[in-house]
């Protein structure tokens, strides 16, 4: 009789939590182990529960933050996909982001088109924990970022309620 211990997704949200607490993808000296540069960012997408950090250009007259997101919600590449990365975002959610505000505060607001049509698997406890690993993976390997509010159609209520907490500011 076997007595496997099922731990669920356990070990991920384990992963996830040591990757945000630790700032991202660090090498041991502590900097980024993914430099930004003037003209590229990181960009989080999953692979096997592990966060898969990509890099892409930033186009001319956009802020690493607005070019970040508008990759990240475009998804992975075909390549990227065949070679196991995945991702919530793809075509169908490429034109999601309405707005993206960072203050000088740190404080960015990212406002999302509603994205319960395309993407209905991210209410799930593990949806939403891959969700929120992708966003917060990619804004927070940007030193200006220091903290951020979600929102869809310009509500932090309906972007939380569709993952089943409470409207909330995620900190770095």
């Amino acid at each position: 009789m076997s007595h496997a211990l099922d731990l669920g997704p356990l070990p991920f949200v384990l992963l996830l939590v040591l990757f945000v607490l630790t700032g991202g993808c660090r090498d041991r000296s502590g900097e980024p182990a993914y430099e930004e540069s003037s003209d590229s960012v990181t960009v989080v997408f999953s692979r096997a529960e592990a966060p898969a950090p990509v890099r892409r250009p930033i186009e001319q007259e956009t802020s690493a933050l607005e070019a970040a997101l508008t990759w990240l919600v475009r998804g992975p590449t075909p390549e990227e996909e065949a070679s196991g990365i995945g991702s919530w975002f793809s075509d169908d959610t490429a034109a999601s982001l309405r707005s993206v505000t960072l203050f000088p505060s740190g404080h960015a607001v990212v406002d999302f088109h509603d994205l319960r049509p395309v993407i209905p698997g991210a209410s799930s406890s593990t949806g939403s924990t891959l969700l929120l690993q992708e966003l917060n993976g990619t804004l927070f390997l940007l030193p200006e970022v220091r903290a951020v509010e979600y929102r869809m159609e310009g509500s932090c209520d309906l972007f939380w309620e569709w993952l089943q907490y409470g409207c909330q500011t995620v900190e770095r």
